[in-house]
């Protein structure tokens, strides 16, 4: 089997994978025989798709059907999980923003091409925000978007770190599985 950098712990070796298909419906069911933890379903059917079991229900604005060369874009899939939905597969990370303005401080700020004024306004900016990034994820967007962010500085380059759910990683991870065992299964079908 492809060995791919997994995003979590799930270990879906000891998994059966069960596929349904029909002209209406195709299912993907890892689960472990005997057993009834870590179960995940993909239910794809008219244009969505469902998963359901152990790590949590995700409905997806687009089908996903398993190819022999398939992978995971995280980005992609979170935006089929948010279109039209209120759902959402990440959260904001207070950590993970105060390394990137920690970062910026420490020398990021001049590597992306910040210089004299503008370089000061966003280094006073960035210490303003390591006053509040620890705040509630509404008082810090109040502070990085709208109190003191320079004028020249575009929404989409205010620090705003995500995390994604746990949950929906080892979604990302089962589905990669799956793509893992039917390109194994197409191999060893050309090699008899």
């Amino acid at each position: 089997m492809v060995e791919r950098k997994k995003r979590t712990d799930a270990d879906f070796s000891e998994f059966e994978l069960h596929i349904t298909h029909t002209e209406e419906i195709c299912v993907h069911y890892l689960k472990k025989p005997g057993k009834m933890e870590g179960r995940v379903k993909f239910i794809n059917t008219n244009g969505i798709l469902a998963v359901t079991g152990d790590y949590g229900n995700w409905i997806f604005c687009r089908e996903f059907r398993p190819s022999k060369d398939g992978h995971v874009s995280e980005q992609y899939w979170k935006e089929k999980l948010r279109f039209s939905s209120t759902q959402s597969g990440s959260h904001f990370s207070s950590a993970d923003t105060r390394k990137v303005i920690e970062s910026g401080l420490n020398g990021d700020l001049e590597e992306w091409g910040y210089e004299g004024s503008q370089l000061e306004q966003m280094k006073a900016y960035y210490q303003e925000l390591l006053k509040s990034v620890d705040l509630s994820e509404g008082e810090y967007v109040a502070q990085a978007f709208y109190d003191d962010r320079p004028s020249f500085l575009a929404c989409e380059d205010v620090p705003f770190e995500k995390e994604t759910d746990y949950c929906l990683l080892v979604v990302f991870d089962a589905f990669e599985d799956i793509c893992d065992r039917i390109k194994e299964v197409g191999e060893l079908e050309k090699g008899e």
